[in-house]
């Protein structure tokens, strides 16, 4: 295992059956928290939010799962099992107790790892997550995300299309850059596959605390179908919407979203 400094943070570099993983740890406080993010995104999806914890209170993991960011970008494993095996190697190099915060796409995996839960998952908080019944496949927004790669304006354009709040041009030029180096494996397998698999008839085995947060104008994962596909189906499972929100929570509303990680307390 390696590691890099980061400024107030760590970045260390761990292994999933020989591929390298970049996981940035923040703070050293009792409260463990482990940040998944969405496709074509990086763990960068959620440094606002992680502004915004008390690192006296909170230890934060940043995860950058195979074919992002720093991590290694291997030319398979872009499904649902692929990415829970990151995860699962994240959740055993932490080794303590860990609530997990997935963003879309990290929201549809973190509920995978919660099929067969390891001991030390405590609590889902899925942000616009993507949803175990697989989606339609709309041509209009297949062509907007396939035509999207490889290019800055696409990007620009398709991700400004997934949000309702104008954010900060520093965060959007990280929007963009990470979905620019993105690897081609990652943005088309997971569209292809990740995205339609369908577990949902198996969701009513999760035991693990969920609360559900939806953007009230997000046209990606709509209030109306996470309560349908995610908080019905999830025993006790628990939505909190967000107004004046589009699908990017993380950065279009990050003092809220750190806010609501702040309230749920302490570790169950």
């Amino acid at each position: 295992m390696t590691f890099a400094r980061t400024q107030a943070s760590i970045v260390r570099y761990i292994d999933n059956g020989g591929l390298s993983l970049a996981l940035e740890t923040r703070g050293t406080g009792p409260r463990t928290l482990l940040f998944l993010h969405g496709w074509i995104s990086s763990r960068r999806m959620f440094y606002e939010v992680a502004e915004r914890l008390d690192l006296q209170a909170f230890t934060i993991h940043l995860l950058d799962f195979r074919g992002a960011g720093s991590s290694d970008r291997p030319a398979y494993g872009y499904d649902c099992a692929g990415y829970a095996s990151d995860v699962r190697a994240a959740l055993a190099s932490i080794g303590r107790c860990v609530e997990i915060v997935g963003h879309s796409a990290g929201g549809k995996i973190a509920q995978y790892v919660a099929l067969d839960p390891p001991p030390t998952l405590k609590r889902l908080v899925l942000v616009a997550t993507g949803t175990a019944k697989a989606p339609p496949d709309r041509v209009g927004h297949r062509e907007l995300a396939e035509g999207a790669f490889g290019s800055r304006i696409a990007i620009e354009r398709f991700q400004r299309a997934a949000m309702f709040r104008e954010i900060a041009p520093d965060a959007m030029e990280r929007l963009i850059d990470d979905a620019l180096i993105a690897q081609r494996e990652a943005w088309f397998q997971w569209y292809e596959l990740g995205r339609r698999e369908d577990f949902f008839e198996r969701l009513g085995t999760i035991a693990t605390p969920t609360i559900v947060v939806a953007g009230d104008r997000d046209t990606l994962a709509p209030v109306a179908r996470l309560r349908r596909e995610v908080v019905s189906a999830i025993p006790g499972a628990i939505l909190v919407t967000f107004k004046l929100a589009g699908h990017n929570i993380p950065v279009e509303r990050p003092a809220e979203l750190a806010a609501l990680l702040t309230k749920l307390g302490k570790p169950l």
